[in-house]
């Protein structure tokens, strides 16, 4: 936005894009935090906190 104000350009924004985008990053956020929780949950805790 900054960019096209200061070329004097009109701002273009696709509404698709705009709402998918944060619902994309959530959903990679969560597959990445997936594995991780799933090998933690495994551990027993007096484990965890040991090593």
């Amino acid at each position: 936005m900054a960019v096209s104000a200061i070329r004097d350009w009109t701002p273009v924004l696709d509404v698709p894009l705009a709402f998918g985008a944060p619902v994309a990053g959530a959903l990679v956020g969560r597959l990445a935090g997936l594995y991780p929780s799933l090998r933690a949950s495994r551990r027993e805790p007096v484990a965890a906190l040991r090593s």
